[in-house]
């Protein structure tokens, strides 16, 4: 019998309505799993190299994915990008010899299941069922039973898994395990372990923050950041009002230590350079001072831009090269926010744990030392800088430091200087926050499920600061 047409129109259980059912398959939005996007952002991160946000950005079915469905994808793609290479080794306890090299996106589903059941608190049952379906669809319908009888055995160990002591440098790439061991050979896995951390969301407030933590649900720390677990910024009370913005709590601090040393910024002249996406900006605004926010990416000054609209505020905006830009007139302060390896943020950052290779840490150095040459230049006498980077490394802090601009001399950073905050100083009063730097003891809290401060989230950027003044 010939096959009808697909286009043919046929009756369904409808009283009789006949019902166009080509047309309704073209009206479905197509299926689309949360674990397959994460297994083709793995790919594009892990195999290609491509950052996290970019990778996402890129992927046709991210926003074809349910709103929960993006919030799993997320914490699962991120948790993975953190674990993966302590995930492998996991999984090799159980295979009777390694995958084959052809196999090695039967091996990422594999590892996307292992990560799930020990650092996701994954269903036993829903994580091997879903492994299994991902096996067939990819193609690899000859490794279902390896799968199925493997990953079965790691769920029935899930447990103790979850409860075993890994080593957190197995984590890195070998030559960020490297310069840690070199840079901190005392702390290095206390480092890695605290970097490796789920992070908090963060948020800093113009005026009443106190207020504002009760609103939001969050714990003020010290200093006067205030910390929540998680959540969607757009959608939390205050936020259409421009009324705070996120920022870590490590990031406050180069603006609250240059309002410490300036004795107060209302009115003052400042440049933030290196200013997107504008975090610092709105703190200096914030604090009451004239200030002027550079950026060589335009790029990037439009979620610059952004920011300022929704909080109401109105620096100047100057799409620049720092090296070549000069200011009309001298100024009061400066705070440089130097473009670095970002290996203080890997909380954030998964993906850079992804890097084989090492940062170019000799042009990110140059960079470093041309624009605070440069800005120094900029500066009254008796003018401030502060200088900081969001790196870990001391190549991006401390060795910068051995050649600085002669008309620039040290003003050390005292350990009192922020509440709340354990910053690291060294006998040049350079500053360090480790990424375990806040001390959340004289935190207030105000959600019901942060009864004590031990339930507070943990961790921050890592971040380096110096204050220097023109002589």
């Amino acid at each position: 019998m010939d096959k009808k047409p697909q286009h043919e129109m046929r009756r369904g259980h409808s009283g009789g309505k006949r019902i166009n059912y080509a047309d309704r398959r073209r009206k479905r939005k197509p299926a689309v799993s949360s674990r397959l996007v994460v297994l083709d952002l793995m790919a594009e991160i892990i195999g290609k190299g491509h950052p996290l946000q970019e990778a996402i950005k890129r992927h046709e079915d991210w926003g074809k994915l349910e709103d929960r469905d993006r919030r799993f994808a997320r914490r699962l793609i991120t948790i993975t990008l953190r674990y993966r290479r302590t995930a492998k080794a996991i999984l090799s306890r159980y295979l009777q010899k390694p995958i084959n090299r052809k196999d090695r996106k039967a091996e990422a589903i594999l590892i996307l299941a292992v990560v799930e059941l020990v650092w996701a608190d994954g269903d036993g049952y829903a994580v091997v069922d879903q492994a299994v379906r991902m096996m067939r669809g990819k193609g690899f319908t000859h490794m279902t039973g390896l799968a199925n009888a493997v990953l079965r055995k790691v769920a029935r160990d899930q447990d103790s898994l979850k409860n075993e002591d890994y080593d957190p440098m197995v984590n890195a790439p070998k030559w960020l395990q490297e310069t840690l061991e070199e840079d901190w050979p005392d702390e290095a896995k206390a480092v890695m372990a605290a970097m490796l951390s789920e992070p908090s969301l963060d948020f800093t407030c113009a005026e009443d923050a106190e207020g504002w933590a009760a609103k939001l649900d969050g714990a003020l720390l010290a200093h006067g950041t205030i910390r929540r677990r998680d959540g969607n910024p757009a959608l939390l009370n205050g936020y259409d009002d421009g009324k705070w913005w996120v920022q870590d709590a490590a990031a406050t601090l180069p603006a609250l230590i240059l309002e410490k040393v300036m004795g107060g910024l209302a009115g003052k002249s400042v440049i933030d350079l290196c200013a997107a996406p504008g975090g610092k900006t709105a703190q200096l605004v914030a604090m009451g001072a004239d200030v002027t926010a550079i950026d060589s990416s335009a790029e990037r000054l439009k979620t610059l831009n952004a920011n300022m609209k929704r909080l109401n505020m109105s620096p100047d905006v100057i799409t620049a090269n720092g090296t070549s830009w000069t200011p009309d007139a001298p100024v009061d302060a400066i705070l440089l926010d130097a473009p670095c390896s970002a290996t203080g943020t890997l909380r954030r950052r998964p993906d850079i744990l992804s890097h084989d290779q090492a940062p170019d840490l000799k042009t990110l150095n140059k960079a470093q030392r041309d624009l605070m040459k440069a800005a120094a230049k900029w500066l009254k006498p008796g003018g401030v800088m502060v200088y900081a980077t969001c790196s870990i490394l001391k190549a991006e802090g401390e060795r910068i430091m051995e050649n600085l601009p002669h008309t620039l001399s040290i003003n050390p950073i005292e350990s009192n200087m922020i509440n709340g905050i354990n910053l690291k100083i060294d006998e040049q009063g350079f500053a360090r926050v480790m990424p375990d730097a806040v001390d959340t003891k004289d935190a207030k809290i105000t959600p019901e499920d942060m009864d004590s401060t031990a339930n507070i989230p943990q961790g921050n950027d890592g971040f380096f600061m110096a204050c220097l003044t023109k002589i």
